[in-house]
């Protein structure tokens, strides 16, 4: 298998682009569109599937370990073993997000959409590790450019021709069906057979690892989506404008995901190669500076832009609200993405996990403690002073870790 991180990165940064801007197009559209309190339940629907989409034992990152591995003996073994994995997990975790909206005050008419929209999501992820395990960032950004179009462009254009939320979640599952029959080509093309009998080894081997990486992942996207459901009392506006500020800060973080999520094969494949260390140093060093940059460019600039794109004063002085928090946030998260990357390829999910949960933890508490005083703010302010208290001793971890391993 040839690997070339520098041409996975530009696929990354190709999808990464195209989703920012595919969304700096949609998000007025479908607000205005839906309305402040529709768009706040299509907040919480998609929060509620994010959550879903987590729970799944740790297995791609698992699966994606073993098959970058030049070892070919037993891929198609462990390739089938996961769907089955996968397929029962995705059914569980529909269930769990099935009863979730079920419990929010969310239209019953979407609780069938829900579930099959999260086992279809699962099944995705489990045809996603063949292409990312063997670099073609090409295959796997097409949920990129197919589900993602579905969420952005579609759905705004669907939302402003008078659809509702169940219209927008049921395009976006099927574009999630029709990049599954993309990618069974592709794995049917490389194995040259179909799935077999799961195995049991090959079950313990990865959920041996990946249940290790589980809790940081799930405590991630509960970290990521909590806030949406702890704002839903205090207004629609205020879901409405986190979600937005929240969107804003995770697209500009999307970037750095998709160079972590290039680099993870490599790094599973390399552990032990100084030249790894030498890239991983490297890149946080360039972080460190687009960090201080984007601090720049959104105090100097950020209100005007957010006037200019959102236009309704009301909605865009709560997100600024939340963003002179939350882009600072940015710019000490921004450094942790490389270091999970590497802890989880050197077989440390664990370390990952339990720093995303202490982080999320301590972040979900103090948010709960600052709520009734600090109401939209809360989170913000909760997520700030969680990172900054874990992301040194994160950072110190991994170097450790790396160090210990060069040969």
């Amino acid at each position: 298998m040839t690997y070339s991180l520098t041409k996975a990165t530009s696929w990354n940064l190709a999808g990464y682009t195209y989703l920012i801007l595919a969304s700096f197009f949609s998000v007025p559209i479908l607000v205005s569109s839906l309305g402040v309190t529709a768009f706040s339940h299509y907040a919480l629907a998609l929060a509620t599937l994010a959550v879903a989409s987590s729970i799944d034992l740790g297995l791609s990152a698992a699966v994606i370990r073993l098959l970058a591995r030049n070892d070919h003996t037993d891929h198609h073994s462990i390739w089938s073993t996961s769907l089955t994995l996968f397929f029962v997990t995705g059914v569980v975790a529909a269930s769990m997000a099935t009863f979730a909206v079920s419990r929010i005050g969310l239209s019953p008419s979407l609780f069938p959409i829900i579930f099959f929209h999260t086992l279809t999501s699962h099944i995705l992820a489990h045809y996603l590790t063949l292409p990312q395990a063997h670099g073609r960032f090409d295959l796997y950004n097409l949920r990129t450019f197919i589900v993602g179009t579905a969420n952005t462009l579609i759905a705004a254009f669907l939302a402003s021709s008078g659809y509702g939320i169940d219209v927008l979640l049921i395009t976006q599952l099927i574009a999630s069906v029709i990049t599954i029959s993309i990618l069974t080509h592709y794995s049917h093309h490389h194995f040259h057979l179909p799935p077999v009998r799961p195995s049991r080894i090959h079950s313990r081997r990865l959920l041996g690892f990946g249940l290790k990486n589980q809790a940081g992942k799930l405590m991630g996207q509960v970290g990521a989506q909590y806030a949406k459901f702890l704002l839903a009392p205090v207004s629609a506006i205020a879901v409405t404008a986190y979600s937005i500020a929240q969107g804003v800060v995770l697209k500009l973080a999307g970037g750095l995901t998709q160079l972590s999520t290039a680099l993870y094969p490599a790094s599973s494949a390399h552990a032990q190669s100084k030249k790894l260390q030498q890239t991983y140093h490297r890149l946080q060093l360039v972080i460190l500076a687009l960090s201080v940059t984007g601090l720049a460019l959104y105090f100097s600039f950020g209100l005007r832009f957010l006037t200019w794109w959102l236009t309704d004063l009301t909605l865009v002085s709560n997100v600024h609200s939340v963003l002179i928090i939350l882009i600072p946030y940015l710019a000490v998260l921004m450094l942790t993405p490389l270091a999970s990357t590497i802890l989880d390829s050197h077989n440390r999910p664990g370390l990952t996990s339990l720093f995303t949960t202490l982080t999320i933890a301590l972040e979900i508490t103090l948010a709960l403690i600052l709520l009734p005083s600090r109401g939209l703010l809360a989170p913000p302010i909760a997520a700030l002073v969680s990172v900054v208290l874990t992301t040194p001793a994160l950072l110190i971890v991994t170097d450790r870790t790396l160090r210990s391993k060069v040969k």
